[in-house]
């Protein structure tokens, strides 16, 4: 009976020893697995946190960089825009001075406009307005006094610019006009600085009303602006912008006793030290420092901090902010302070909880099961709350990187990955795909003549106008400035490629109405096709570029397709180029010269000397192939040289040996005669080989005067001076073709051969021809016939009396052997 009585105590006892020695272990796995989970979580939330927190510091900079970018870059335009109201202001007071005084005498009324005008300022009292005659005569000078009443007109600035004059004929031509000239200042002696000037014509006096601004002033108006906005910029009670230059003067800071500051220069080596560090990441670019903070704003003591950096070089900026890393420790420690609490409560819980286990087991199971279940499905929907806001800004993160900010669309660093994309589906289906390369025409224009706003609207609104022709296959990306590439995968023809081309060009046909202005636009585009141009992102994007660009120079507004045609006259471009580098050095030029002959002698007076090229691989290159070349990558000087220096020592030969005096026509470019010492050179050229400059025709075509009128005139009157004389080739081709006959020292004009090939079959060329052989003679001018091939051609001109003919009737361009041969007396063979 005892025994069973002990049997039974164990029975009762055993049981729930052994259920609590079990739930003793299951609740210690528990809350040791639990802490050890939490240990993890904590970690990987800590570096979570802090990266997002650097990304977020990085994201803020960036964003102020570009800011103080944009602010900079309109400086010219904005002060443009502010000299040019206040102008159009000081003009409408003086025509109202005028139209209300009319009746009074003229010295009354001058008097009562300059006098309106003497004390008005702007732009932090350095603005005020000037009126001068258009004749320089200064009529209002409200700094200077005692300079009105005198003339001006021989008023340089520090590089030699005539400003009243220049500014004068400016206003006087065109009504208004814009003027840059190069002044020192008052406090800066040793410098000079760029000023931009407006002046605007008053027609009842002869007068021009202007002011001028230094850009530096401007840009330094700018700069204080964006100081005093940054110094107001905080983010929470420890966050803010920092802002010091490369020499270690600090601008912006929230501790204003460190304004106007040297931190370089502090007795506190370690500032220093940090400072010099912040200076050198900003001079490389950009970048991230920790350090410890001398002082934290919240607590007056010093802290780790970790700071982004970069530096804006226009200015010598380094622009900045941070975190202090004690901020997100107590916002860590707060997390697990709150994790150990409720560890305890759950530990208390499990052991009076395990008190009643051997009755109540199940039901504690269930209800402990159930328990720690609420609380770990709370802990979970907290960290999914923090996990989620991280991977919010990484998300946005890598959208900004990877679209462009203006458009919202692509950019181009998603462009390789999108058409190879593309190009996969286009293979699968076995169908083509379609590389677009388009660029706005003129774009720069809208900018100048409405602002940069005006032209970000407009790439703003096509960008979402393109996105509607797209279909889910299809992608645009903005690659720069106003060029945009699309991608068309998936194309069953060529057909379908001009159909996109059709409408994105159709976006451009109609009124773009942007900020209230009425905005005109086209583009040009390049097309480069899977498979037949390129099995790859990088050739296709190449080649469609090559045809944007082949476009463009046709005509603006076109599209054009890559084709073996272009591909091989790209290829010849470059051989060209490449073997024109070393022509010169393998001795592949020569020259020929073409007679020129008297209608009314009949007898050989001049030659024209005419380069010719000839390579090995490419054969005989005609000069409009490669003189154009030869202009743009810097060759034109040598050859040139090297033609004029053949010709002169040819020719006199020539002329030493037959006792002649045959004259010599010599072709100029456009960039040789703009050369700074080009007309020395002529003169040094004809002094080595004792050449008569009389004897030399120099033959320049029009086209060099549309945009270079200024600078030519006063090369050609030294060379007319000096005895040279001076041809207009191709005559009546250009637009102003009689103004420069009247303004320019020419000796002679050059028909060109495309009327005298129509002279016998169009009356119209027939009537022009007629025309420029009056002019000739009524300027006392030789009138040279170019392309002259029959007979018939040679007799029209001489009725009409040309002086002399040129072409093929009489000889073809010949050798300088075969000119001794040909022409060993001054008759024609």
């Amino acid at each position: 009976m005892v025994h069973d009585e002990k049997l039974l105590q164990l029975i009762k006892v055993i049981p729930p020893v052994i259920v609590t020695i079990f739930a003793c272990i299951a609740i210690f796995i528990v809350i040791n697995h639990n802490r050890t989970q939490l240990t993890a979580d904590i970690e990987s939330l800590q570096k979570n946190f802090i990266a997002s927190e650097k990304e977020m510091i990085k994201a803020q900079v960036k964003q102020l960089v570009q800011q103080t970018s944009y602010e900079r870059d309109s400086t010219e335009a904005l002060l443009k825009n502010d000299i040019k109201n206040y102008i159009y202001q000081a003009h409408n007071i003086a025509t109202s001075i005028y139209k209300e005084n009319q009746h009074k005498p003229e010295q009354e009324v001058k008097r009562l406009i300059t006098t309106a005008l003497r004390d008005i300022r702007f732009n932090e009292q350095r603005g005020y307005f000037f009126i001068y005659s258009v004749d320089g005569q200064s009529i209002l000078h409200p700094i200077l006094p005692q300079m009105e009443g005198t003339s001006k007109a021989d008023l340089q600035d520090s590089r030699g610019n005539y400003i009243v004059r220049e500014l004068a004929t400016l206003s006087k031509r065109y009504g208004e006009s814009f003027y840059h000239w190069w002044f020192v200042k008052p406090e800066n002696k040793s410098k000079e600085f760029e000023k931009i000037g407006f002046g605007k014509y008053f027609a009842p006096y002869d007068w021009f009303i202007g002011t001028g601004e230094y850009l530096v002033d401007v840009e330094n108006d700018i700069k204080q602006r964006l100081i005093k906005r940054i110094s107001n910029m905080s983010f929470g009670e420890n966050r803010y912008i920092f802002l010091l230059d490369y020499q270690g003067n600090m601008l912006s800071h929230i501790n204003k006793d460190l304004q106007g500051t040297n931190l370089l220069a502090h007795p506190d080596s370690s500032i220093v030290n940090i400072t010099q560090q912040l200076i050198a990441i900003a001079e490389q670019g950009e970048g991230y420092l920790e350090y410890m903070n001398f002082l934290v704003p919240s607590t007056g003591k010093p802290g780790e901090k970790i700071s982004f950096v970069s530096g804006f070089p226009q200015w010598n900026w380094v622009i900045g902010t941070g975190f202090y890393k004690g901020e997100t420790d107590k916002y860590l420690a707060k997390r697990e302070q709150d994790i150990a609490q409720e560890n305890q409560s759950q530990l208390l819980t499990l052991l009076a909880l395990s008190l009643f286990v051997t009755v109540f087991f199940i039901s504690l199971s269930l209800l402990l099961s159930n328990y720690l279940s609420k609380r770990f499905t709370l802990y979970k929907e907290k960290m999914n709350i923090d996990f989620n806001e991280l991977n919010e800004v990484k998300l946005q993160s890598q959208y900004q990187a990877l679209h462009d900010v203006l458009t919202g669309l692509p950019n181009r660093m998603q462009l390789d990955q999108q058409i190879s994309q593309g190009i996969t589906l286009s293979k699968q289906s076995n169908k083509s795909l379609a590389v677009m390369f388009i660029d706005l025409d003129d774009f720069k224009k809208i900018n100048d003549l409405h602002g940069h706003s005006v032209g970000d609207n407009l790439l703003k609104f096509l960008g979402g106008a393109f996105k509607k022709v797209l279909t889910d296959r299809d992608s645009v990306v903005r690659f720069g400035g106003d060029e945009f590439i699309f991608c068309f995968p998936a194309l069953s023809n060529k057909a379908q490629a001009q159909q996109k081309v059709a409408q994105i060009q159709k976006i451009f046909a109609q009124e773009f109405i942007i900020k209230g202005k009425s905005i005109y636009s086209s583009c040009s585009v390049g097309v480069a096709m899977y498979p037949s141009d390129g099995n790859v992102a990088e050739e296709l994007i190449s080649k469609a570029d090559i045809v944007l660009y082949k476009s463009k120079a046709q005509q603006k507004g076109r599209s054009l397709f890559f084709n073996e045609s272009i591909n091989k006259q790209v290829k010849r471009d470059f051989l060209i180029e490449s073997e024109l580098r070393e022509a010169l050095s393998k001795n592949e030029f020569s020259v020929l010269y073409q007679p020129q002959i008297s209608v009314d002698s009949g007898k050989i007076v001049a030659v024209e000397a005419l380069i010719r090229w000839y390579n090995k691989i490419l054969g005989h290159v005609s000069p409009d192939e490669f003189i154009q070349v030869a202009e743009d990558i810097g060759m034109i000087h040598d050859i040139g040289s090297f033609v004029i220096e053949q010709a002169l020592q040819d020719i006199l030969h020539y002329n030493v040996k037959h006792n002649a005096t045959l004259e010599l026509s010599l072709n100029i470019s456009p960039k040789q005669l703009i050369e700074t010492n080009f007309a020395e050179q002529m003169i040094a050229a004809i002094e080595q080989f004792s050449f008569k400059a009389n004897l030399v025709t120099l033959e320049i075509t029009e086209n060099i005067f549309i945009s270079d009128l200024d600078k030519v005139q006063p090369i050609l009157k030294r060379l007319r001076d000096h005895g040279f004389r001076l041809s207009l080739d191709d005559f009546g081709t250009g637009y102003s073709s009689l103004s420069y006959l009247s303004n320019l020292p020419m000796n002679e004009i050059k028909i060109d051969r495309s009327f005298i090939n129509k002279l016998l079959v169009s009356s119209q060329s027939e009537a022009l021809v007629k025309t420029i052989i009056a002019i000739g003679q009524f300027y006392n001018l030789t009138v040279v016939a170019e392309g002259v091939e029959s007979k018939a051609q040679f007799e029209r001109l001489k009725h009409y009396n040309c002086d002399l003919i040129q072409g093929y009737y009489f000889d073809r361009p010949l050798s300088i052997i075969d000119l001794h041969a040909k022409y060993s007396t001054h008759d024609v063979s």
